[in-house]
C-alpha cells in the first residue's frame, strides 16, 4: 500500500487552510489557529482511494524541521501533500528540496491559492524543480484522484481539473474554469488524525472545529481571491450534511465549539435559517456554540436572532472601510449605514461582533484612514482586526497597485502585516503601519473596552487568562519594534542579489559566494554582455539558482531609475561594483578623461544610491553594498583623480547609512586593498599585501550577513590606512605613493 505524508511545515503560524487570506496569526490581534481541514479532507479522500496516510501539523505543534525529517525517514512515504501559503512559499520549497534529496523518487503535491491558473511570470519566481504537481482548485476534490492517477494510471492525470503537471521542462495546466457542485459528496475531514485540542476557541481555550458550510462568493471585491479560486456562484452544503458533521465532531471527538467557514454564511437567508433550524431540531440543540462570517448586506434581524438561538455567539463582519469612496472603489456594494445597521441588529440579538477593516489601498489618503478610524470607534465591536491591503496575484488590486507603481517587487513572502507595497499614492508604508498600531492601541486600551471584556469574562479565570494573553500579544506587536530579519530577506528565504558592474573579478567571485552560501537568485548587469553571459553560465553551472544577465550602462544616468524599477522581483541586495581606475596622467591634461573617471566612480554611483535607497526604504528592507577604495582616504599623486571620486563615494555611503538608520535598510562600505584583478594587472603590487578576488569576496559576503557598516579587506588595510591618514603632511609629501 502506497503512503502519503500530509503536513503543514514548521515555522510561523499561518492559516494555511484559508486559501483566500492565509492570515498571519502571530501578528493578529485576536485570531487563533484553525484546524487543518485541507489536510483532513485530503487524508479522508486518499484513504478512500486505498492509500495509507500520515498527517501532522508541525507548524501549530511548534516543531522543528528536524522533527519533520525524523518522521519522514521513519514513515518513508511514497508521496507528500504540502499546504503552502503566499507568505511561506520560499521556506516551504527549501523543505521540499531537502525531502526530495532524501528520496529522489518522491511524488510531491503542493496545494495553494497561488497555483490557481498561475501566470508564467509567477512560476518563474519559484524553484519548482522538486515538485511533481501544483494544485490550484479545491484540493479536497483532487488529491485522492491525483495520487491514484499518478501511481496507477499516469495517462489520466491531464483529465484532472485544477492542477499543473510536468510537461517536459515546463508545466501544463488542466481546466481551471469550473468547480465541483456536490459538496455533500465529500467525506468529512478525518479528525482522528488531527490533534483537535491545538485548535481552540480564543476565549475559553476549548477545542474548536472548522466546518466548511459553503464555497464561492457572488461578490466582486477587488482585493479578495475567493471569487477567483472558489468561483462566483455560491455552492451550499445541505443542512442535513452539515448537521451530520457537527454530530460526528460532538459524538466522536468531544468537540462542541465550531467555526462555520463561509465567506457568506448569511447570503442566502432561507438556507441560513434551514441550517439553524436543523441544529435546533436535533439532539445538538442547546449543546453546541459556533461562530460565523457574514456580509452586512444582504442581512436581516430575524436571521441573526435565529442564529443566536441555534448556538451562534459571535458574528464576524468584513466592513473594510469607513470611507464611502473606498467602499465604492473596492466594489464592496455596501454603505456606512449598512455597516451600522448590521452591527446594531447583531448586538440586539445578543451576539458579539468581530470587525475586520482594510487600510492602505492605492488611492487612500490620511482622510480615508481617519474616516475608517472614526467608523471603528462608532461600531465599537467586541473584537477588531485592522489589515493592510495585500494585492494578491490574480486580483484587480494587484493590477491597480502595479499600474500606480506601488508594487515594485513580488507579493510572495508577504502578508497582511508585512505588506509588499510601498504605501499609497500619498502615504508611505511607515505612516500606514503607524496608523494601524495607534488605532489598535487606542481602541483596545479604552477603560470602557477593558471593562466590557471583564464583564464578558464573567469571572471565569480561563477566559480572563486568555484575554490577558491576547492583550499581551497586542502590546508586543504594536509597542515593540519589528523584528529585523536575520538573513538577507524578511522571512529568511533565498535572496535576490543584483550586482552592477558584474564583469569585474571581485563581482563574479562575490556572485559565486551568494550562489554557494545563500542559494541566491542573481541579476548580473554590465555593458560587456558577451563576457557576462559566459561568466553567468560558469557561475550557474553547478546550481539550481537563477542567474539573469541584464545590460547596464553606469554612465547613462537617465536610464538608472527605469533599469532598477524593471527588476522583478526587486532585489534584496544591490552591490555597486563598477569602477574605473583610469589614467592619472591623462586626466591631468584632459578633463574629459578625468570626468569619465569621476562620473563612473562617483556620479553614477550616487545616482543609483538615491534610487535604490528610495525603493528599499519604501519597502522596509534591503542591503546596499558600495565598493569604494582606500585610495579615497588620502590624496596621492599617483591616482588622486580616482581617489577623489572614491572619497566622494565613501562619504556618500556614510551619509546614506546615517539617513537610513532604523529603516531596515543596511548600507555597507567596502574598502578593498590591493587585489589581483584585471583592472590592476598593469600596476604591480606587493605580493604579501595583494589579495585574491575570492578572499575579498568572502570577506564582503560575511560582512553583509554580519550587517557591518565598513569593511576593510583584507583586515590589515585598516591599520595601514590609519597610519597613512595619520602621517604629517610634511612627511607624506616626501613619499613616492
Amino acid at each position: 500500500m502506497k503512503k502519503i505524508m500530509l503536513f503543514y511545515p514548521p515555522g510561523r503560524f499561518y492559516q494555511r487552510g484559508e486559501d483566500r487570506s492565509q492570515g498571519n496569526v502571530e501578528q493578529s490581534t485576536a485570531t487563533s489557529m484553525r484546524a487543518p481541514n485541507d489536510l483532513g479532507y485530503a487524508a479522508a479522500t486518499l484513504q478512500k482511494e486505498g492509500f495509507a496516510v500520515f498527517l501532522r501539523d508541525y507548524q501549530t505543534e511548534r516543531c522543528a524541521p528536524d522533527d519533520l525529517l525524523a518522521d519522514f525517514d521513519r514513515e518513508n512515504p511514497d508521496g507528500i501533500f504540502v499546504s503552502i501559503t503566499n507568505s511561506t512559499i520560499f521556506n516551504d520549497l527549501v523543505l521540499v528540496r531537502a525531502l526530495k534529496a532524501r528520496k529522489p523518487e518522491l511524488m510531491v503535491m503542493l496545494k495553494g491559492a497561488i497555483f490557481f491558473d498561475p501566470a508564467p511570470a509567477l512560476l518563474a519566481q519559484l524553484d519548482l524543480a522538486d515538485v511533481t504537481y501544483l494544485i490550484g482548485l479545491e484540493s479536497d476534490f483532487i488529491v485522492g484522484r491525483l495520487a491514484k492517477a499518478h501511481f496507477d494510471d499516469p495517462a489520466a492525470v491531464p483529465a484532472i481539473r485544477g492542477i499543473l503537471y510536468r510537461d517536459g521542462d515546463g508545466w501544463a495546466k488542466t481546466d481551471f474554469a469550473s468547480w465541483e457542485t456536490d459538496l455533500d459528496s465529500l467525506p468529512f475531514p478525518d479528525r482522528s488524525l488531527i490533534k483537535n485540542a491545538l485548535y481552540a476557541r480564543p476565549d475559553t481555550g476549548e477545542p474548536q472545529a472548522t466546518i466548511a458550510t459553503s464555497r464561492g462568493c457572488p461578490s466582486a471585491c477587488i482585493f479578495c481571491m475567493t471569487p477567483k479560486i472558489s468561483g462566483k456562484k455560491l455552492r451550499l452544503r445541505s443542512p442535513e450534511n452539515i448537521l451530520a458533521e457537527l454530530a460526528d465532531c460532538y459524538d466522536n471527538h468531544g468537540i462542541r465549539d465550531f467555526f462555520f467557514k463561509s465567506d457568506t454564511f448569511t447570503f442566502d437567508p432561507a438556507w441560513t435559517k434551514a441550517v439553524c433550524q436543523a441544529i435546533l431540531d436535533s439532539p445538538l440543540g442547546g449543546k453546541i456554540r459556533w461562530v460565523a462570517n457574514s456580509k452586512v448586506k444582504p442581512l436581516d434581524a430575524d436571521t441573526l436572532v435565529l442564529m443566536k438561538k441555534a448556538g451562534c455567539w459571535l458574528v464576524a463582519f468584513g466592513y473594510e472601510s469607513g470611507s464611502p469612496e473606498t467602499l465604492t472603489r473596492i466594489h464592496k456594494n455596501t454603505t456606512i449605514n449598512d455597516n451600522i445597521q448590521a452591527t446594531r441588529w447583531a448586538k440586539e440579538a445578543g451576539l458579539l461582533t468581530f470587525g475586520f477593516f482594510l487600510i492602505g489601498l492605492p488611492w487612500e489618503s490620511r482622510e480615508h484612514l481617519e474616516a475608517t478610524r472614526r467608523h471603528i470607534f462608532e461600531l465599537d465591536n467586541d473584537f477588531l482586526e485592522l489589515h493592510i491591503a495585500i494585492p494578491y496575484y490574480g486580483t484587480r488590486l494587484n493590477e491597480i497597485a502595479r499600474e500606480e507603481g506601488l508594487l515594485p517587487g513580488s507579493v510572495l513572502g508577504k502578508d497582511y502585516f508585512n505588506a509588499p507595497t510601498v504605501g499609497t499614492a500619498t502615504l508611505s508604508m511607515e505612516e500606514i503601519e503607524a496608523f494601524r498600531k495607534k488605532t489598535l492601541l487606542d481602541f483596545h486600551l479604552r477603560p470602557s473596552y477593558i471593562g466590557r471584556k471583564l464583564l464578558q469574562a464573567g469571572g471565569n479565570p480561563k477566559i480572563l487568562a486568555n484575554y490577558a494573553r491576547f492583550g499581551l500579544r497586542l502590546l508586543k506587536n504594536t509597542l515593540l519594534p519589528p523584528k529585523r530579519p536575520k538573513g538577507l530577506t524578511p522571512d529568511g528565504t533565498p535572496p535576490t542579489v543584483c550586482i552592477l558592474g558584474a564583469g569585474s573579478d571581485i563581482a563574479q567571485a562575490l556572485a559565486r559566494q551568494f550562489i554557494a552560501k545563500d542559494t541566491a537568485n542573481l541579476v548580473l548587469a554590465s555593458r560587456d554582455q558577451e563576457r557576462l553571459h559566459a561568466a553567468a553560465r560558469e557561475i550557474a553551472k553547478d546550481s539550481d539558482a537563477t542567474v539573469a544577465v541584464w545590460s547596464f550602462d553606469a554612465l547613462d544616468f537617465a536610464s538608472h531609475a527605469t533599469f532598477f524599477d524593471a527588476l522583478d522581483p526587486m532585489p534584496d541586495v544591490v552591490v555597486i561594483a563598477f569602477g574605473l581606475l583610469g589614467d592619472q596622467k591623462a586626466g591631468q591634461s584632459d578633463f574629459a578623461a578625468a570626468r569619465t573617471v569621476i562620473d563612473t566612480n562617483f556620479t553614477a554611483a550616487l545616482s543609483l544610491l538615491e534610487i535604490i535607497a528610495d525603493r528599499f526604504t519604501r519597502r522596509g528592507h534591503g542591503t546596499i553594498v558600495g565598493l569604494s577604495s582606500p585610495a579615497g582616504e588620502r590624496g596621492r599623486k599617483s591616482n588622486y583623480i580616482y581617489g577623489a571620486a572614491k572619497a566622494g563615494l565613501t562619504v556618500a555611503l556614510a551619509g546614506l547609512r546615517h539617513r537610513l538608520a532604523g529603516t531596515g535598510v543596511e548600507v555597507l562600505t567596502v574598502l578593498p586593498g590591493w587585489t589581483k584583478t584585471r583592472m590592476t594587472a598593469a600596476a604591480p603590487t606587493p605580493a604579501r599585501l595583494t589579495a585574491t578576488p575570492d578572499r575579498v569576496a568572502a570577506d564582503i559576503h560575511k560582512a553583509i550577513h554580519d550587517k557591518k557598516s565598513i569593511l576593510y579587506t583584507p583586515w590589515f588595510w585598516r591599520p595601514i590606512m590609519t597610519v597613512v591618514r595619520a602621517l604629517p603632511e610634511k612627511l607624506f609629501v616626501k613619499t613616492n605613493l
